[in-house]
């Protein structure tokens, strides 16, 4: 992308996406110079020395994402000049259990930084939570045109201008499935300080690539944790919650920024819960969601529920 963009001869107006591996597995095999004693394993996590290094390795990719990123904006400015609108983020969470693939923060809240010199002022920050189809009317805005009408995002060119100070006061996600791997269906709806989240098969056994493809290719820090959990009753209820999810979930984010304490049963919260169950119900009917099982699931009752998926049987000619 760099090299294309230094041998560009045209002075039309230019909108350049540029997108890196990194931090996407596979994560470097080595920390490069991220020390595994020393990195920060988070609480939702079990910490054995497997997923020390797992998150070393994982840090190593995310420098270099960092190191691209410094690339393709001093790239841009030089190219295109000072008066560039620069703008990164990220698509989804981390691959870790709690992070891809799910509805919680970690797999929802992405970084995103936007650069604009004389426009953006340098080093603010916002709370103003905004969604990724609100890329494009922003987009279209700060490049002089109109946003559509007709579309469901909104331009948040005000929010980085300091106009505003808010976006959106809630924001809907989904997970349905990823192939044979992550066939678990769940619809959460954000605001500034409550989640909620519908796992709308709980019968189902949760798995991703994390556990599935780490127990088809050889022990990996998943195993690790599974090992662990036999006599650690803390790593054995991260486990259990990782792969059993109840119906719904509440949380209080301002409290409990780490979605830890499940609220839904507790009836201080029942008119919450029932409010934000009913804005996700709507939801769901605005944009003909039905809810619908892609895949085959696992159960928690079928006994081979862990098992790796077995590669496709190739047709006999």
């Amino acid at each position: 992308a760099i090299k294309w963009l230094r041998a560009r001869q045209s002075s039309k107006p230019l909108c350049l996406f540029v997108g890196t591996n990194w931090p996407h597995v596979p994560w470097p095999e080595t920390g490069e110079g991220y020390e595994a004693g020393k990195v920060i394993v988070p609480a939702t996590h079990v910490d054995t020395p497997r997923t020390r290094d797992a998150r070393a390795t994982y840090y190593a990719a995310v420098t270099r994402m960092d190191t691209e990123l410094g690339e393709v904006f001093d790239a841009a400015r030089e190219v295109l000049g000072q008066d560039t609108f620069f703008i990164t983020t990220s698509d989804h969470g981390a691959q870790w259990p709690f992070g891809k693939w799910n509805c919680y923060d970690a797999g929802i809240r992405t970084p995103m930084i936007a650069v604009w010199p004389g426009r953006i002022k340098a080093g603010a920050r916002t709370s103003a939570m905004v969604s990724w189809i609100d890329l494009l009317p922003t987009l279209v805005e700060v490049a002089g045109g109109p946003a559509p009408k007709q579309i469901d995002g909104r331009s948040f060119a005000g929010v980085l201008r300091g106009e505003a100070a808010q976006h959106r006061e809630r924001i809907f996600t989904t997970h349905s499935a990823d192939g044979r791997f992550n066939i678990y269906p769940s619809r959460s709806v954000r605001t500034a300080d409550w989640k909620y989240i519908r796992n709308l098969r709980p019968d189902y056994y949760y798995t991703t690539h994390v556990d599935l493809v780490q127990a088809a290719t050889g022990p990996g820090y998943f195993a690790s944790w599974r090992e662990k959990a036999k006599s650690d009753p803390a790593a054995a209820a991260v486990v259990k919650r990782y792969h059993e999810r109840p119906a719904e979930e509440l949380y209080d984010l301002r409290t409990d920024p780490l979605e830890l304490r499940n609220l839904a049963a507790d009836p201080r919260h029942a008119t919450r819960l029932a409010e934000l169950r009913a804005e996700v119900t709507a939801w769901m009917k605005a944009n003909g969601d039905e809810g619908k099982t892609f895949g085959e699931p696992r159960l928690l009752t079928d006994p081979r529920r862990a098992a790796p998926p077995q590669a496709p049987k190739k047709k006999q000619k």
